[in-house]
């Protein structure tokens, strides 16, 4: 489980990415102590946490050509985990 910032609700919901929408990772945080800190270095503020399970990555990896991964805890370890590592997860 993963704490995602996200703007929106439901189906409406977009998560803050890094890239551009040919390349681009979904920002993470491991918990909300991690994801409080996280925000506060990013300078966001209109963003709600929202926990995600990393079967959502795994079928986004499968699905999407762009995705190419996620960034757990930006702020500190910065670990990036890539698309291919979420599909054997």
């Amino acid at each position: 489980m993963y704490i995602c910032p996200a703007i929106g609700e439901g189906h409406e919901r977009d998560f803050l990415v890094t890239g551009n929408l040919d390349d681009f990772k979904i920002i993470v945080f491991s918990g909300y102590d991690e994801y409080e800190k996280g925000i506060e270095y990013l300078e966001v503020s209109d963003y709600m946490p929202c926990e995600v399970s990393e079967e959502l990555f795994c079928e986004l990896a499968k699905k999407d050509d762009a995705f190419t991964g996620i960034i757990l805890n930006i702020h500190s370890e910065n670990k990036i985990i890539s698309k291919e590592e979420l599909i054997i997860i």
